[in-house]
């Protein structure tokens, strides 16, 4: 009888497929159960969803609070409105000295799956990195400060402090019910706190994985979000009105954002410049190494203000977020919007800037307004925590500066300032570009590798903060 190879290799394949799928389930599945604890916590972590909104953070609450008992440490839940929950737990020390939190938000933005490489929500390795939405932003944080506690805890280590393991909901749109609820409802569980860890600046590496520096965020940002509205006369879009409510926004707009910013120099940031400009050459060298000089020099500006992320150390910036008008394509509607989204250096006064955001618009028709204010309170980075980051990094990483970040972003580190605790932002991962472009972007994942660093430099930090 005549053979089909073709129809075998065709039936065969057919057959097999199946299982082949199933053995690279199980597989995964295996992997994740024989890989180390804290990969193992953060892949059932990020199989919670606690997109924000809605949040249904106390799924994750929960969830921590489990682990926490499990080894034997207390832990409270409190409710801040339904389904939306923090995380309390002290591993107490002898009180000789004040407590450090360890500060970590359950919830995560949005992510859709048919953006991503890998389901978001699935908590999977691939390539030896755990994906999933909130792997940095910021469950993976919160697993490394869970983790080295859980290591404290088990070692038996008498400690000269108490460390405080606190989780809360809805950062990602404020914080008013959860950091902020935490510090108005129950302030007297951190009273005797002098230091927090909380989700910031990362060990900074080229796209080849070069350590270039560690950095610590000792100041954010502050934000203030404002709404701009135009009014006038609704008509029939068949007869345009030159001075129409959208077009006035729109021209009034364009001006705002044609405007060239005004750098500032913080002494701080001169400093960050400064270190870093060891790991540079050339004229990025030279611009870093004085950067007050270097604005006064358009090709030296040109090379500050390049890159987003550190020019936003150098500049308030605005951007344009929320931009609406109308309802119909016929109609010219009587009304238009816009809203955006500011971010001040330290020390900006935000009255004062919401004034010069009009004079730019350079429109006094236009309505501005508003919509959200916060201002974050520099932390001093003379301090002890400073000071066992450095140790920790140089013992690591010996010759690798460790520098103070003025970060472009906004925390729920600033609840805590006001209460007078000396607060950082602080990843102990290290991170590439394009790692980092993942936070609140498509495909976001961590090493596995980089979680068991950060548990390892995280537990010796609160060690030497910490021992006798």
């Amino acid at each position: 009888m005549r053979i089909n190879s073709q129809r075998i290799i065709l039936l065969f394949t057919a057959l097999c497929v199946p299982f082949a799928c199933a053995s690279a389930r199980a597989a995964s599945d295996t992997d994740i159960k024989t890989q180390p604890e804290a990969v193992q916590l953060l892949a059932d972590y990020l199989k919670i969803d606690t997109t924000n909104p809605p949040g249904n953070e106390r799924l994750g609450a929960e969830y921590l609070a489990g682990v926490l008992r499990k080894n034997g440490i207390e832990a409270e839940i409190f409710d801040t409105t339904p389904n939306r929950s923090c995380v309390y737990a002290r591993l107490k020390g002898t009180g000789k000295k004040k407590a450090i939190v360890l500060l970590n938000h359950i919830d995560v933005v949005p992510a859709r799956a048919e953006d991503w490489k890998f389901p978001p929500f699935a908590g999977e390795i691939h390539n030896g990195e755990l994906w999933g939405r909130g792997a940095l932003d910021m469950k993976g944080m919160g697993i490394i400060e869970l983790e080295s506690m859980l290591r404290l805890k088990r070692s038996g280590v008498k400690l000269d402090r108490d460390i405080i393991f606190l989780a809360t909901p809805d950062e990602e749109v404020g914080g008013d019910h959860g950091a902020k609820w935490f510090k108005e409802n129950k302030p007297q569980l951190i009273k005797d706190a002098e230091f927090l860890i909380n989700e910031g600046f990362h060990i900074d590496t080229d796209k080849n994985g070069k350590i270039l520096y560690w950095g610590v965020n000792v100041a954010e940002k502050s934000l203030i979000w404002l709404k701009v509205t135009a009014k006038g006369d609704a008509g029939h879009a068949s007869m345009p009105i030159a001075n129409s409510a959208p077009n006035r926004l729109v021209r009034a707009l364009t001006r705002l954002l044609d405007s060239a910013p005004n750098p500032i120099v913080l002494p701080l940031v001169q400093q960050y410049f400064a270190q870093i400009s060891v790991n540079e050459s050339g004229k990025t060298k030279e611009a870093y190494a004085d950067v007050k000089k270097a604005l006064n020099n358009p090709e030296l500006r040109d090379i500050l203000l390049k890159d987003k992320m550190k020019s936003a150390m150098l500049i308030n910036t605005v951007s344009l977020t929320v931009l609406k008008s109308g309802y119909k394509t016929n109609v010219i509607p009587a009304e238009a919007y816009a809203e955006l989204d500011c971010r001040l250096l330290p020390g900006t006064d935000h009255a004062k800037f919401a004034e010069e955001v009009k004079s730019k618009l350079a429109d006094p028709t236009l309505e501005v307004t508003v919509l959200e204010s916060e201002i974050a309170v520099p932390s001093s980075a003379n301090t002890d925590l400073f000071a066992a980051i450095k140790s920790v990094a140089q013992t690591e990483t010996p010759g690798v500066p460790v520098v103070p970040v003025v970060v472009q972003w906004f925390t729920d580190s600033h609840w805590f300032r006001e209460l007078g605790i000396t607060s950082y932002g602080w990843e102990p991962v290290e991170q590439d570009p394009e790692h980092i472009a993942t936070v609140h972007g498509k495909n976001e994942r961590v090493s596995m590798k980089g979680l068991e660093d950060g548990a390892d430099r995280l537990e010796k930090v609160l060690l030497k903060l910490s021992k006798p």
